[in-house]
């Protein structure tokens, strides 16, 4: 199975809820929401993908547990893609 199709099927499965993620980045705030870090996640390249499941196999796949990953995704993507 392709990476980009593993990872979507576990969050399809393992993630029933969306959450907002407000983060601050500069003195700037910023509002995110899980669907939109979702997305971007599964844009990731193959190398990326695979760091990234290798983390969520481990994980007990929790909602609690998914939001904090994907709200660490949200501030590295934030500080990655936003100029400051």
């Amino acid at each position: 199975m392709n990476l980009k199709k593993e990872c979507f099927n576990f969050l399809t499965e393992h993630l029933t809820t969306t959450r907002t993620y407000t983060l601050e980045h500069n003195n700037i705030f910023h509002v995110m929401d899980s669907q939109f870090i979702v997305a971007e996640v599964l844009d990731a390249s193959d190398e990326e993908l695979y760091t990234i499941l290798d983390i969520l196999r481990k994980m007990e796949p929790s909602q609690d547990n998914l939001h904090q990953f994907l709200s660490h995704m949200a501030a590295l993507y934030i500080s990655v893609n936003v100029n400051s």
